[in-house]
């Protein structure tokens, strides 16, 4: 009977450590809370996208570096539902991550909504009005993206299609998507799964508790910016930094694969559907910032080649036949222009709202001078 005594003991120990977690917990959420992550919320899971938006969806998501509202509409996308439209407006549907979401951002100072009043400012008297729908959504890759624009274009009829390609981890997230629908296939369930909903149990572990602990977001954050400071955790995301070298490794190898199917389903909606597809390539802090960039390069070993993923997009797209815009130049010399506005978050890989309106610019210009040159110029207005 000696264990009972034992037993008591460890159980009080134990009790006594989830009453101080407790308390903990009640004081943080009290008089210090912290900024948790809302997202996890904002998801549905799909048997098809691996998931989608949650129609109706609203919440103010808060971090360290900045606060947004996320307000999901009945449609399941960010910002207003589609219009009525007359016989010469022009609707652009865009697609992409978080970077044509606008994690970090209003939806008001998103790239989507501000290259809609940059087109309208520059469109002839006689030109049509625009409308620009935002249809990114937060982690998904060109599989998923190529998916959701067949599901929603029938009803929404776009006139162009604009996705963003971001290159930090499009590659990988379709190579995710490939492999997801390998295994569906290869388990006879007939449909192919764009994508693994929700990463691994361990990652949908720790985004539910950063979504409602305060006492974990506390020591995840706090613990995270010690390891940086000690050199102990990388400084970004290992892929972020393997698509750059000059010699891919297999991983990179297998993202690249993917994703050049994942091109060519948008290619052959184009094709099918006569809706031209523009695709925005969208760079990495460290491509852009040349701070950041010489910060890394003295964390990393290793041989670098900073503009690659750029120029295998080039090609991958001429394959395709594909239009775009690459957002890397032109970043570049605005980081140089205005060194005290930085275009990304100093923790977050994010654009800022100054990165968003810096891009939206750029696509603006782009689409003027090339696919809409004509119809935003408007007849007789030159």
């Amino acid at each position: 009977m000696r264990w009972r005594p034992a037993g008591c003991a460890a159980g009080l120990a134990v009790g006594a450590a989830l009453a101080a977690l407790g308390a903990a917990e009640l004081a943080l959420r009290l008089f210090a809370p912290q900024a948790l992550l809302h997202d996890p919320d904002a998801f549905l899971p799909d048997p098809n996208l691996g998931a989608r938006l949650k129609p109706g969806f609203a919440d103010r998501v808060v971090t360290t570096e900045f606060s947004s509202t996320w307000a999901i509409n009945v449609d399941g996308y960010r910002g207003p539902r589609a219009g009525s439209r007359g016989p010469a407006d022009l609707r652009v549907v865009t697609l992409g991550d978080s970077f044509t979401f606008g994690y970090g951002v209003e939806e008001e100072q998103a790239w989507p909504r501000q290259l809609e009043r940059l087109l309208d400012e520059g469109s002839g008297p006689s030109a049509a009005g625009v409308e620009v729908l935002n249809l990114g959504v937060g982690g998904y890759g060109t599989w998923q993206e190529a998916a959701w624009l067949e599901e929603k274009a029938p009803s929404l009829k776009p006139d162009l299609v604009v996705l963003g390609f971001y290159v930090g981890n499009d590659p990988a997230d379709n190579a995710r998507a490939a492999r997801a629908a390998r295994a569906s296939h290869d388990g006879g369930e007939g449909g192919a799964t764009p994508a693994e909903a929700g990463g691994s149990r361990t990652e949908r572990l720790k985004r539910w508790l950063g979504s409602r602990v305060h006492l974990y977001a506390l020591v995840s954050t706090r613990g995270d910016e010690l390891l940086v400071r000690l050199g102990l955790r990388q400084l970004v995301y290992p892929f972020e930094m393997e698509i750059l070298r000059p010699r891919e490794t297999p991983e990179v190898s297998e993202a690249w694969r993917s994703t050049q199917p994942a091109l060519t389903r948008l290619a052959v909606f184009s094709r099918r559907t006569g809706t031209p597809v523009m695709v925005v390539v969208i760079p990495m802090k460290h491509q852009v910032s040349e701070p950041v960039w010489r910060r890394l390069v003295a964390h990393y070993a290793g041989e670098w080649d900073r503009d690659r993923p750029q120029r295998l997009m080039r090609d991958m797209l001429g394959v395709e036949g594909l239009e775009e815009i690459d957002l890397l130049e032109g970043l570049r010399q605005e980081a140089a222009r205005e060194p005290n506005v930085p275009l990304y978050w100093a923790r977050d890989q994010h654009w800022s709202a100054a990165g968003h309106a810096a891009a939206a610019r750029l696509i603006a210009g782009g689409l003027r001078k090339g696919i809409l040159a004509d119809r935003l110029r408007g007849s007789g207005s030159e």
